[in-house]
Order: structure tokens, then sequence, then C-alpha cells
């Protein structure tokens, strides 16, 4: 092996070795970020949200969520066990499935409206008015909670009760008033 030889030997073995620790400085996960393993999922994604990230995709059984923070371009994957504590946050490298799942989880977000609808007919108006004489106070309401219908939550804290109204978009005719879990009293829409 002649000399120039070596040199470019040495040339792309330290090429090699200084892109594997670049790749590994990269895909770091903040440390921010990381502090959220083993802690409760709950929390953990109040977490996240305090540092700007937006949950872009949730899988059904999976047991994993994806969070994309806009400004840093940094997509984390959140790991968690059935009993909601966080096992693993890892980062995720194709940004691009992120971005395009906040792009979807924020036109689902648009149909959710703090306070009262501007909705008003004779029956819509009763129920509303039965609500409050119970107590209740409305909390939000959703355009298009199901196809061509439209519900409006309201809570009464002391009862620690919800209800809702449901109304046919088409014509706002009254479908029914119901129970709701108290959970479902406060806006679920993130913050804008």
């Amino acid at each position: 092996m002649n000399y120039k030889s070596k040199i470019i030997g040495k040339i792309i073995l330290y090429s090699f070795i200084g892109f594997l620790s670049c790749t590994k400085v990269l895909a770091q996960v903040p440390s921010e970020v990381s502090s959220i393993s083993n802690t409760k999922l709950e929390d953990g994604q109040k977490k996240l949200q305090s540092l700007g990230y937006e949950l872009c995709f949730s899988s059904l059984f999976g047991k994993k969520q994806d969070w994309y923070n806009e400004k840093s371009k940094i997509c984390v994957t959140v790991m968690f066990d059935k009993k909601k504590n966080i096992t693993e946050v890892l980062q995720k490298k194709e940004i691009s499935e992120c971005q395009k799942g906040l792009e979807a989880s924020r036109k689902v977000w648009e149909n959710y409206h703090n306070g009262q609808a501007s909705v008003s007919n004779t029956k819509i108006d009763e129920e509303r008015n039965k609500l409050m004489n119970k107590g209740y106070k409305v909390s939000y309401w959703i355009n298009d909670v199901s196809p061509g219908r439209c519900a409006e939550y309201w809570v009464n804290d002391n009862t620690q009760s919800t209800m809702v109204i449901v109304w046919e978009i088409q014509g706002n005719k009254w479908v029914m008033t119901n129970k709701s879990d108290y959970k479902m009293g406060k806006n679920p829409a993130p913050k804008k």
C-alpha cells in the first residue's frame, strides 16, 4: 500500500467517523424533552405543550404518540405503557410525517370554539335556559361534531356534571340534550 492510498484511506475513515458522530448529535432528543421519561403521560404532555410541541399522531393500540415542534423542526415519539407511564422518548427522523399529521390535527381543532354557538331557535334556547336554571354554564361548542351535527357543552362544577346539546347543522334543528362525562366539560382543543 503506497503513501497516497494510505492518505485516501484515512480521509475516508475520518469522514465516516465524522458522519457517524454528526448523525448521533442530530438524532439526540433535547434534554428538556428527554426529561419526561419515567413520568406520567399526562404530565409529559403538559411539559411538551409548554415547550411548544403539538400532538400530531396518536396510535390507537400502539401506545405511542408523535409530537412536533414547528419552531425547532423537531419531532419526537413518546412511548408509554398500559399504566400511561412514559417509557421512552425518541427523536423521529422523518419530520414530513409529523408536519402532515400536525396539519390534519389542526383542521380537526378548527371546529372547537369556546363559549356559546351563535345558533338560536326556540327549542335550542329552551334547552339552554333549562341548563342555566340548573346551575350549568356554557363551556364550548363543536362545529360538525359528527356528520351534519353540532354540539354545545355545558358544565355544572358544583355537581361535577356536563350536559351536551346537539342540533342538526342544516336548519339548526334540535336533536337531543344528554349527559356527558364531566371531563368533557373542558374544551380539549390546544390553546392558540
